[in-house]
């Protein structure tokens, strides 16, 4: 078997290129090994504050949860208070009316009163007999 010059080339260049990658390899850049183990180093710092991270969001995820039912009751009591308010101002507002009812009604007995004052009934015999009796069975 004859061994051709490119053929024993390409297994010198070969050999060399394997010699010299294991070496690299295995020997390899000071530097480099420091960075990775730099790099290492803040990988995990990085996983630490992301754990509480997480952590103070679950928190936050809690209590914002707590809020949002406190504000629903607050917002349910809100509404019966405004349902209450408009039911006493319903109510204040018949009260009025009631009142402006009784104050007319009462001006006119006043006014009544002073007529009769100024000018009482003149009632004789029978007519004074028979007021006499009302005013005895409404005693």
């Amino acid at each position: 078997m004859k061994i051709d010059i490119k053929l024993l080339l390409i297994i010198i260049l070969l050999v060399f290129s394997i010699f010299f990658g294991y070496k690299w390899f295995f020997t390899g850049n000071i530097g480099s090994k420091e960075r990775i183990k730099q790099l290492e180093k803040e990988y995990k710092e990085l996983e630490k504050q992301k754990l509480a991270i997480d952590l103070e969001l679950k928190q936050l995820k809690l209590k914002f949860d707590s809020l949002k039912l406190e504000d629903n009751k607050f917002k349910e009591e809100i509404s019966k208070l405004d349902d209450l308010l408009k039911k006493m101002e319903y109510e204040a507002k018949k009260s009025k009316e009631n009142l402006d009812k009784i104050k007319k009604e009462i001006q006119e007995t006043q006014l009544l009163i002073e007529d009769l004052k100024n000018n009482p009934p003149n009632r004789t015999d029978d007519a004074l007999i028979e007021s006499l009796k009302n005013k005895l069975q409404e005693l």
